[in-house]
């Protein structure tokens, strides 16, 4: 309890302290300052595993959308720091009897890699990461979006097997410095019968595509081995319960919607938006998306529209060459207004590109992971399926490509041979 005191007033005022003092006093009121805590990275694998493992769903200058989900649930922390150290981590306590964790985080700086950690701890134990696949995930990172500057994006699709292509792959590309990576479909293909979802997912996507997961976020749509039988979990397909929505101001509401079978995130005034090409072969949806479609397309706001779809509307491709008739003759008429001039340069090329032109290729360097050149040369417009209108995925060879792109220049990467 407080006593309360006289209070009396000195009549005598005492002299005006001096500067020195002033700045003696001053510092010996400043606290002794102290080391920020840095999050741990190393902790001990824990008993409990990741169902689906810490991904980088969406980000934005000021937020993250986060997500993952355990293999039971457990009570802890998700960490999150700049990379630096240079402020203290933010702390978000782990729900412990929800096993599955979407989370945005608002408030962050622009242009900042920050690091992440999962952090368990049950009830008298200490903390531990979630494992995945007997050993540790990550360390997890990304880098909140730097408005002003160019986009450097990777593009991919039909990766979808595990193989030892795909690992080579995305290591480099997630040498390339990538900002994010476009996925236009079939993220996993041909599982065995009976084969856990969860398992398919962990050995076809999870495994391989870990430099790229773990550093920025991979942004998909489905193709038509993402709707197979065998890759379901209750009867839908795996694909939506890996990637749920996440929310974004530029398009408010959107994550409400039952899955992500088609949406939009922004860049600047650069408009992604992410279709289902399955809806015009069958699948529920296709007059709900045309309707998106048309409004997205005619949304103001925006200097520039990339769409990204499986099945691309033009194909030079001798496997399945019918399949682009659908989006052509649907999606041709609303999207040719906002890629005339594109196409007209390409058919401008196409008529006066010499074959001597065309077959030169500029070096660039060399690969740090295969030791072979890496090359840029002209190309048709020629697409099989990925980003509309401009890419294809695959070479001939069977061996896995990626496209290389930014938000003022693009260009296809290829091996030297």
């Amino acid at each position: 309890m407080a006593i309360p005191t006289a209070q009396v007033q000195d009549t005598h005022p005492a002299p005006s302290p001096t500067a020195e003092a002033i700045a003696l006093a001053t510092a010996s009121q400043t606290p002794t300052p102290y080391p920020i805590a840095t999050i741990p990275i190393d902790l001990p694998l824990s008993d409990t595993a990741y169902a689906v493992p810490l991904t980088i769903r969406h980000v934005t200058p000021d937020s993250v959308t986060l997500f993952f989900e355990l293999s039971q649930p457990s009570g802890g922390e998700v960490l999150i720091q700049p990379e630096d150290g240079s402020a203290p981590p933010i702390e978000l306590e782990l729900d412990p009897i929800e096993g599955r964790w979407l989370r945005t985080i608002d408030g962050l700086s622009p242009g900042r890699r920050y690091r992440v950690v999962v952090a368990l701890q049950p009830e008298g134990q200490p903390p531990a990461q979630p494992q995945f696949r007997s050993a540790a995930w990550g360390p997890v990172s990304f880098q909140t979006a730097s408005p002003g500057e160019p986009l450097r994006i990777g593009v991919i699709s039909d990766a979808s097997f595990g193989d030892p292509w795909t690992f080579d792959l995305v290591r480099q590309m997630a040498a390339a410095d990538l900002d994010l990576v476009l996925h236009a479909g079939d993220v996993v293909d041909e599982t065995a019968d009976g084969q856990n979802p969860f398992v398919s997912f962990a050995e076809k996507f999870y495994a391989p595509f870990e430099p790229l997961l773990t550093r920025m976020p991979v942004y998909t749509v489905p193709g038509n081995h993402d709707y197979d039988n065998d890759i379901r979990l209750n009867g839908i397909p795996f694909y939506y319960h890996a990637f749920p929505l996440f929310p974004d101001a530029g398009f408010p509401g959107q994550e409400a919607a039952e899955r992500n079978q088609y949406y939009a995130f922004r860049r600047d005034d650069l408009q992604f938006i992410l279709l289902d090409t399955q809806v015009l072969f069958g699948v529920p949806g296709n007059e709900d998306q045309e309707r998106w479609l048309t409004e997205r397309l005619n949304d103001p706001r925006f200097g520039a529209t990339i769409a990204v779809m499986h099945v691309a509307p033009y194909s030079s491709s001798s496997v399945h060459p019918t399949d682009s008739l659908p989006p052509r003759q649907q999606w041709v008429p609303l999207l040719e207004e906002f890629w005339r001039p594109f196409i007209k340069r390409v058919r401008f090329i196409d008529e006066t590109v010499t074959r001597d032109q065309a077959s030169k290729a500029r070096v660039l360097g060399t690969d740090p992971v295969s030791g072979r050149p890496m090359s840029v040369r002209m190309g048709r417009l020629a697409v099989e399926t990925g980003v509309f209108p401009l890419f294809e995925v695959a070479d001939q060879q069977q061996i896995t490509n990626f496209m290389f792109l930014t938000s003022r220049i693009c260009a296809k990467i290829v091996p030297s041979t």
